[in-house]
């Protein structure tokens, strides 16, 4: 199925602003409705795949190759030419994909405590994030939260034991719920922002697609090299 806009979403200098100012802005309508039944369509099999633990679960991408045949809408998405552009405008830079994630909070199950997407991988240079619902999203049903301006306090400490697989920081005295979110709508934030999610209560799978991209000049903390292993998403440009 082929759809002929992805993406309706106009971004403005006002937005770019707030994403360094204040570490994030919502993006209403970043995907059309069509896009986001096509993505949900795509994945509903992980989605209705009982988790062991009942806990949020995530379907990545990062090469192309290795999961296009699966996920050719999806992968067509993240390719996008108003996409891209929107990645380049904010970072300033051609961009490269380092994560793209299908997120489910199952039925009554748990999101993820307060974190930074850096306190994974520790990657050097301007990086963003976006979460887009693939349904109805509020605070019912683990709505995003995130805390303004804690971008700008650099990496934080991991507080979960050694080996756990997830990370934890310490809980920020500012966080806030975002907006109530349509299908399609996105909130973009700073890899550096602080954020989390909660308890599902409804008796339904909350549905979203979480994306990290990198500005080409991000370096491996460790190794100060480049990301010569991601994808580079202004090279699908047409």
């Amino acid at each position: 199925m082929i759809t002929k806009n992805v993406s309706n979403f106009v971004l403005t200098e006002d937005m770019i602003e707030e994403f360094y100012r204040e570490g994030f802005f919502y993006a209403p309508g970043f995907l059309t409705e069509e896009m986001v039944d096509i993505i949900n369509k795509e994945n509903s099999e992980f989605a209705n795949r009982q988790s062991s633990d009942g806990q949020w679960k995530s379907n990545a991408i990062t090469h192309f190759a290795e999961s296009g045949a699966a996920f050719p809408e999806t992968v067509r998405f993240l390719t996008d030419n108003r996409i891209i552009e929107v990645f380049e405008r904010i970072l300033g830079d051609d961009v490269k994909l380092w994560m793209g994630m299908y997120a489910v909070v199952p039925p009554r199950g748990e999101g993820l405590a307060w974190h930074q997407d850096n306190m994974y991988t520790h990657i050097l240079g301007h990086m963003l994030n976006g979460f887009i619902a693939l349904d109805h999203i509020t605070q019912e049903n683990a709505g995003l939260w995130l805390a303004p301006r804690s971008h700008r306090l650099g990496r934080q400490a991991n507080l979960n034991e050694a080996g756990e697989r997830h990370r934890r920081a310490a809980e920020p005295e500012n966080g806030i719920p975002c907006k109530p979110m349509a299908p399609g709508d996105a909130v973009i934030f700073h890899r550096e922002t602080l954020h989390h999610s909660k308890t599902n209560h409804t008796d339904k799978p909350r549905r979203a697609y979480a994306f990290q991209v990198a500005s080409a000049v991000c370096r491996y903390a460790e190794s100060g090299k480049l990301l010569t292993d991601r994808e580079n998403l202004s090279s699908y440009k047409k």
